[in-house]
């Protein structure tokens, strides 16, 4: 995996990141090296490539997710347990709202390198053996576990989209449950 940004590094992801959400990521190397008050050659430094930098801002902020959705030693797979995770991503996504937005954005587009991809799967290793145990002892169901986990983000999702609290966040997290059939 790579390593943490140091402050330089952050500086320009910090601003590529705003860039890429508000024009998308076809933006300049040279736009983003102004927002972030650097040079070009200072960007380049930090980030040989504009694909460096796109994979260093998918991969911390995957690292970045799967550390807020830790899971304990042990865990099982009951609707608590759901609920914890749920209720960690929903304060993830809403205490970052662009780290959530460019998650999304980076992932959808499939703009992350290969090997970046792969990386930011290892980080989700836990969680997949997880939901595949669940999932081949019956305790949730679903076409596979590709298909549950993107309900499961997509659910998430229309909760921050549609910004819902209280009683509405609940029903949701109901209608999550009952979809994969956890009781």
């Amino acid at each position: 995996m790579t390593a943490a940004l140091n402050p330089r590094q952050t500086q320009i992801a910090e601003a590529a990141t705003a860039l890429f959400l508000d024009q998308g990521v076809g933006v300049s190397t040279a736009a983003i090296a102004k927002a972030a008050g650097v040079s070009n050659g200072t960007l380049f430094n930090a980030f040989p490539t504009k694909q460096h930098l796109i994979d260093a801002i998918y991969l911390t902020t995957k690292r970045d997710f799967f550390d807020a959705l830790a899971l304990k030693d042990g865990e099982g797979f009951t609707r608590a347990s759901v609920r914890r995770l749920w209720e960690a991503h929903l304060t993830w996504s809403r205490s970052a709202p662009n780290r959530h937005k460019i998650k999304r954005l980076l992932l959808e587009a499939g703009l992350a390198s290969a090997e970046a991809q792969s990386q930011a799967d290892e980080m989700g290793l836990a969680h997949a053996a997880w939901m595949s145990d669940a999932h081949a002892a019956g305790i949730i169901r679903g076409p596979n576990i590709a298909f549950i986990g993107e309900l499961i983000f997509f659910h998430i999702d229309l909760v921050i989209d549609q910004s819902l609290t209280g009683a509405n966040e609940a029903m949701a997290f109901d209608m999550l449950c009952n979809a994969i059939g956890l009781e």
